[in-house]
């Protein structure tokens, strides 16, 4: 009887030991798991990309239509899209109007159309995996492609080259000012945690004043 004893004690202790075990290992993996926090991107304007002054874009293809999508600033500001409504082929739409509504951890973000044109085809896969929309914003994360009235038309105005990447610093240090005044003083060092850069997805932490203001500022819709 002894004997049984002591081997159901030993066999407890083993199996305490490997629950500890066990219970260590998912702690650590839950940690990796954890998203790290990311800076901002350094700014990247393709060669052929046109930037409009609501942060949309817009690319001459082959065919001659426009293919327009997000520009990198609006995308890692808002840290990506949890859904993305596009409009329907052959829907007429003017630079300015709503183009499309990206959807973020329960924000609302409507785009403006960069050029004006007619809806040729939207982004199955932007619709699909709405995370290449900040994961690939000049690829993979276009949005739609327009046939404009008149191409010159439709492009001028638009920045382009060292122009539109001097422009876009500018912005990015622009809205670092805004979430400065904007952001409660206990998340300044989640949003900025230099100083100076933000971090990806930094304006899902404004209050819902400060998100409209940022609506206004930095995606505001110029027609209706």
């Amino acid at each position: 009887m002894a004997a049984v004893l002591v081997i159901f004690t030993i066999v407890a202790f083993v199996a305490i030991d490997a629950i500890h075990l066990w219970l260590k290992r998912r702690s650590a993996e839950t940690v990796a798991e954890v998203e790290p926090v990311r800076a901002f991107a350094g700014v990247r304007v393709p060669r052929g990309l046109f930037l409009d002054e609501a942060h949309g874009w817009a690319r001459l293809t082959e065919s001659g239509e426009l293919r327009v999508g997000l520009d990198e600033f609006l995308t890692q500001a808002i840290g990506g899209a949890d859904r993305v409504d596009l409009p329907e082929p052959g829907t007429r739409v003017e630079k300015g109007q709503k183009l499309a509504t990206i959807w973020r951890l329960g924000r609302k973000l409507d785009v403006a159309a960069p050029v004006s044109g007619t809806v040729v085809s939207t982004n199955d896969t932007a619709e699909r995996n709405p995370n290449a929309v900040e994961a690939d914003p000049y690829g993979a994360g276009w949005l739609a492609t327009l046939w404009p009235v008149e191409h010159t038309e439709a492009l001028k105005g638009l920045r382009i080259g060292e122009r539109a990447a001097r422009w876009l610093e500018r912005e990015i240090q622009r809205f670092a000012e805004f979430l400065a005044q904007k952001t409660t003083p206990e998340l300044i060092g989640a949003t900025l945690p230099d100083g100076a850069h933000p971090v990806i997805g930094a304006a899902l932490s404004l209050d819902d004043e400060a998100w409209e203001e940022f609506e206004k500022e930095f995606a505001g819709l110029t027609a209706k």
